[in-house]
């Protein structure tokens, strides 16, 4: 009996951790492919922006879209921020959530000169934001394993 309790209590011993690290190499993957998902999503629409932009300086059914779009940038925001995130990248996270206030201040303001009737984007800098974002993406590229 003392020999299946102590093998039990090994098998335990050796397993507990094991999923941990498992958890640990889950918890890293997923928070890169996110990270970098968003990014992705944050590059199409600074390509997109002017387009946009001009599109809804004369169209309403491209102002109401733009106002959409933008809304849903500001809930992948808020998403990104409570991302779970491994505890190696907790800095290059805040400095993203950092630039994500920087961007959300760019987003409101975007949202305000549609309602008034100004150039979406003027006076926002959600362009460099979003620069500044990319720039990090070269980080975030080498916690994806390949």
């Amino acid at each position: 009996m003392k020999k299946y309790g102590l093998s039990l209590l090994l098998f335990i011993l050796l397993i507990v951790p094991g999923c941990g690290f498992a958890e640990k190499v889950e918890n890293s993957v997923t928070f890169a492919s996110d990270t970098a998902s968003y990014m992705q999503t944050l590059t199409a629409f600074g390509q997109e922006m002017e387009t946009l932009a001009t599109d809804a300086a004369t169209d309403t059914q491209a102002r109401e879209a733009l106002t959409e779009r933008l809304n849903s940038l500001k809930e992948q925001i808020s998403d990104y921020a409570n991302l779970q995130v491994p505890e190696y990248a907790t800095e290059l996270h805040q400095s993203i959530v950092s630039y994500n206030d920087k961007l959300q201040q760019g987003l409101d303001q975007a949202a305000n000169n549609l309602e008034d009737g100004k150039a979406a984007f003027e006076s926002t800098g959600i362009p460099e934001t979003i620069s500044q974002i990319n720039g990090l993406l070269n980080q975030i590229s080498q916690l994806i394993p390949q």
